[in-house]
């Protein structure tokens, strides 16, 4: 076996086996040595696990988590410091979202009580409702109000030729 005719980095002749032209691979093709050793390092990382949707977790689906990263750390894939920033922000995800349960619940609960709310307003005062009805919206008036946009005040009523009669009906 013939050896390689070129030096190493230390100076010293390099011992790996001679190509065709009289160089080893690597001293052929010097390129070639950073993009093998690139290709090398990427599969030999830890892969980390895809990460799952923060919105879409649950209280399962960090217990998961925590138990895959007390395995990992088991098998020496990822490093104990790696697990405690994990755990910690498990932790705070888990607060997270209780409160954010809690915000909803408390919007839902607020609203069924502001439909109920109108819903007996409506039921309790058949007057108001019908002017609801009719103008689509609120009116001006308050339930019990004597005066409406129709009266003329101080208990007169208009009479079909728009005068104003009085309480006995003479004018």
């Amino acid at each position: 076996m013939k050896c390689c005719n070129s030096k190493t980095k230390a100076g010293q002749p390099c011992r790996a086996p001679a190509g065709s032209g009289g160089l080893c691979f690597f001293h052929a093709n010097p390129d070639k040595a950073r993009v093998l050793g690139q290709v090398g390092g990427s599969k030999n990382r830890p892969q980390l696990p895809e990460p799952l949707v923060a919105g879409s977790m649950s209280a399962a689906d960090l217990r998961d988590i925590l138990v895959e990263a007390i395995r990992d750390i088991r098998s020496k894939k990822i490093t104990p410091r790696t697990a405690g920033a994990l755990s910690q922000l498990c932790n705070s995800l888990h607060r997270v979202l209780q409160t954010a349960d809690l915000e909803a619940r408390l919007a839902r609960l607020e609203e069924q009580l502001r439909g109920r709310v109108n819903r007996t307003r409506m039921d309790a005062d058949p007057v108001r409702s019908r002017s609801l009805d009719e103008s689509g919206g609120e009116t001006d008036t308050e339930p019990g109000d004597g005066h409406t946009p129709m009266s003329m005040g101080h208990g007169d009523a208009v009479d079909e030729r728009g005068e104003g009669a009085g309480e006995d009906g003479s004018s």
